[in-house]
């Protein structure tokens, strides 16, 4: 895989016209794209992202911004799993997210699943600002490798640091950070051979707490605080973390009192 530098960037900005929401301002920068958006129940909009080329490669900078003004609700999803490329020693792949959602806006970013390559890294960071009386979801999910390919852990690093604020007082952090090089992942107390991992955040959702064990999946979701909610999650495989997954985003709508988007899909 070439070695090289990929300086791509995404701009959105979601506006309330009347009852709906309208996507009022689009800057794309390759190799990130959009497909156009289409409407959702209750006045939401879907946009997808999807990204030209192979995937992530060494020296390549993703920065992507989202903004959603007060009354506005939208769901940015990725098309397809996020690729990252094998990289020569030394050499990384970066992510840069930024998020604001006014009060009285809905956002939900759901970035589907990424899958690293022998000898890759990616480091990521994901900084959310919201206002009291917004809306927020986030749900991300990482595969251990190209798991048809019998690759497990082959990787050499994933780190991805979420920060969370409302009203710019720290709410929420979250820090994966995954050195094959440096600890046995696939040991006790860890991964414990677990293939796939996620973990899922959202502001203005109140559920009920609630525990998985069997089927290869280990899951919780559950409140930090009231209006805070979390889920995490290690499965053995795809469709068991699909199963989960859909479980703990019901609970996410019926506590908004909305229709459940078909959200499993996009993300596993």
């Amino acid at each position: 895989m070439r070695s090289g530098l990929v300086d791509g960037r995404l701009e959105l900005v979601f506006s309330r016209r009347g009852a709906d929401t309208t996507l009022s301002h689009a800057h794309a920068r390759a190799p990130l794209k959009i497909v156009r958006p289409f409407p959702l129940d209750g006045g939401r909009q879907l946009v997808q992202i999807i990204t030209l080329g192979p995937g992530i490669c060494a020296g390549d900078a993703y920065a992507i911004d989202v903004t959603v003004e007060p009354g506005a609700s939208a769901v940015v999803i990725t098309q397809s799993a996020s690729r990252v490329h094998h990289m020569p020693d030394g050499e990384r792949g970066t992510q840069s997210v930024s998020l604001t959602v006014a009060s009285g806006g809905h956002l939900e970013y759901y970035p589907g699943l990424t899958i690293p390559f022998p000898a890759s890294e990616l480091a990521q960071t994901i900084n959310v600002s919201l206002e009291t009386g917004a809306r927020f979801g986030l749900l991300e999910c990482w595969a251990m490798g190209r798991i048809g390919r019998g690759e497990y852990l082959t990787f050499r690093s994933l780190s991805s640091r979420t920060e969370v604020t409302v009203d710019r007082v720290p709410a929420y952090a979250d820090t994966l950070s995954l050195d094959t090089r440096a600890v046995d992942l696939a040991g006790h107390g860890l991964l414990e051979q677990h293939r796939y991992l996620a973990s899922g955040y959202w502001y203005g959702a109140d559920v009920a707490p609630s525990r998985g064990n069997g089927s290869g999946v280990l899951s919780a979701l559950g409140q930090s605080s009231p209006g805070h909610s979390y889920f995490r999650a290690l499965a053995m495989d795809s469709p068991a973390l699909g199963h989960a997954l859909t479980d703990a985003v019901k609970q996410v709508y019926r506590s908004w009192n909305m229709q459940t988007a078909p959200v499993p899909r996009f993300v596993c």
